[in-house]
């Protein structure tokens, strides 16, 4: 009796996670979308880390060339 209900305790805690697992993707998906429409962040802000740096080292060197 007792290893059924745990088995089935087992099973809801694992649902719940899974569900609540899927509703954090789908908040972040909404945000996402949200700030890509509203074009709050720029891509820069957006990019991951080694594109940022990319990013900068580019506009330093557009920055340092001569303006013709």
């Amino acid at each position: 009796m007792s290893s059924e209900w745990m088995k089935v305790m087992l099973e809801e805690i694992s649902r719940k996670k899974m569900e609540a697992e899927q509703a954090r993707v789908e908040e972040q998906v909404r945000i996402d979308e949200r700030a890509r429409i509203e074009g709050r962040a720029p891509i820069e802000e957006r990019a991951p880390i080694e594109e940022r740096g990319r990013i900068e080292q580019r506009r330093r060197r557009d920055d340092d060339s001569p303006q013709g």
